[in-house]
């Protein structure tokens, strides 16, 4: 089929209207894509900082239980000591200093877990001190990207509403021809189907175009169909 320049301008209208709704339907998918990222990385990050503080306070948890405790033998053991001290029977004696020397051992060895708790707590308590502003950035520069990709996403599909109802005023100016050309063509060609002549050689499939095709063209401005892929090629629209 051939058509003329008016209706080649036409074409090229709705064309240009098809590949900017392509354009942005391939950023929409994008931001789709971006959003999805971020909003993942924002899931890692806060859980990140509350496994952090549930760490802190477990850490708290088991520092006061492990202090109770020792408190807890601590007055085992002034006890024990008095009853030392009022015992008359020797096997009484002897099983107060066996209880003593425990109740001593014990203390002994949970101050040393203590101690060893209440450094790994000011570590964490430094770790978190220090991350937690860098957490809170970075949580925060997520959220303004992702306020900003919501606000890109929003223009765009406005934009996307208003291109369709242009591309129906566009598709109403072709002949129903070309229009069945087009639509049938247009997913074939990703939308090209009207191309420029680009060094004696179709701009869609690269392939040269024949001398006596090429001539016609350059003298009569005419629109030709590439003889190899199909798609309208022309020299001049203007």
């Amino acid at each position: 089929m051939g058509i003329d320049k008016v209706e080649a301008k036409k074409l090229l209208g709705l064309q240009e209207v098809e590949l900017d709704i392509s354009r942005i339907n391939r950023r929409l998918e994008k931001i789709e894509e971006e959003k999805s990222k971020l909003r993942q990385e924002k899931e890692e990050l806060n859980a990140e900082l509350e496994g952090l503080k549930e760490k802190l306070e477990n850490l708290r948890e088991e520092i006061k239980q492990v202090r109770e405790e020792i408190r807890n033998r601590e007055e085992q053991l002034e006890r024990t000591e008095k009853k030392l001290t009022m015992v008359k029977k020797e096997s009484e004696y002897k099983a107060a200093l066996k209880e003593k020397a425990k109740l001593e051992d014990f203390i002994l060895k949970t101050s040393y877990e203590l101690e060893a708790l209440e450094k790994e707590l000011e570590e964490l308590e430094l770790e978190l001190e220090k991350r937690l502003p860098q957490l809170e950035e970075k949580l925060s520069e997520i959220e303004e990207n992702i306020e900003d990709l919501i606000y890109e996403e929003k223009t765009a599909l406005r934009r996307l509403e208003e291109l369709k109802k242009e591309r129906e005023i566009k598709e109403k100016e072709l002949s129903p021809a070309t229009l069945s050309f087009y639509t049938s063509a247009k997913d074939r060609f990703d939308s090209l189907v009207l191309v420029p002549m680009e060094e004696s050689a179709c701009a869609g499939c690269g392939m040269m175009i024949p001398d006596v095709v090429y001539s016609k063209m350059i003298k009569e401005e005419s629109i030709e169909q590439c003889p190899n892929c199909g798609r309208f090629i022309y020299y001049k629209l203007g």
